[in-house]
């Protein structure tokens, strides 16, 4: 019977050589390949933090953008717009405490000698309102013929009254004195008998609505010098 043959030393000891390269090669392909998977995975992971870290410093900066930019009001769904501010009101007429108007601003009015007549007033008549005050200022100025003469308002329908109380202070010893104005109810409001070139103002509130006359009482000038005041 025949025996078979054993390897020898040296061919087993060639073959264990291969079976370790085999090995070490089957070992360093696995170590490659994770260390190539790793290397990958790293760079994709610092990539991924970099672009979370980049959006989360983009944010804020659009918050704020977002935040100062003024937000357009948008009507709500369903309903009208505002309407439109109404244009203001005119504005009403002053009233006083009472709640009536005030009474209108004062009224001054001048009166002097009638340049063509020296026996009458260049003013034959004015209108004012009831309760307006009243600046009346009478000039006995006269170019070429001086004269002395005064001014006396009297209630209504007092003129003819007021020309005979005139006549009759011609005759009076004290009718100069008295700047020949006449004691008389009648009469509401006058002057001092003024000399020429001076002038007096009265100041007074209109009386109620009429028409007041007023005349020059020094005797005989009122037939002439005459006028009316107007009162509405």
């Amino acid at each position: 019977m025949s025996a078979h043959p054993h390897p020898t030393s040296e061919e087993s000891g060639s073959i264990w050589k291969i079976i370790n390269v085999i090995l070490a090669v089957v070992i360093a392909g696995f170590t490659l390949f994770w260390a190539v998977t790793l290397l990958i995975g790293s760079k994709a992971e610092t990539s991924g933090w970099n672009d979370v870290e980049e959006v989360a410093e983009a944010a804020p900066a659009a918050t704020t953008e977002a935040a100062a930019a003024p937000a357009a009001a948008a009507p709500v769904a369903g309903t009208d717009p505002a309407p439109a501010p109404a244009p203001a009101a005119d504005a009403a007429p002053a009233v006083t405490a009472a709640g009536t108007t005030p009474a209108p601003a004062a009224a001054e009015i001048t009166i002097k000698v009638d340049v063509a007549n020296p026996l009458a007033y260049d003013l034959k008549e004015f209108s004012v309102k009831a309760g307006q005050a009243v600046k009346l200022t009478f000039n006995n100025v006269h170019p070429a013929v001086p004269q002395m003469h005064n001014l006396v308002i009297g209630v209504p329908g007092s003129k003819d009254k007021l020309l005979a109380l005139a006549m009759q202070m011609a005759t009076s010893p004290d009718g100069m004195a008295k700047g020949y104005v006449p004691e008389s109810p009648d009469i509401l409001y006058h002057t001092k008998l003024l000399q020429p070139n001076q002038s007096e103002t009265l100041e007074f509130t209109a009386p109620a609505v009429g028409e007041y006359p007023y005349i020059c009482t020094f005797p005989g000038h009122g037939v002439i010098m005459n006028g009316v005041m107007r009162v509405e």
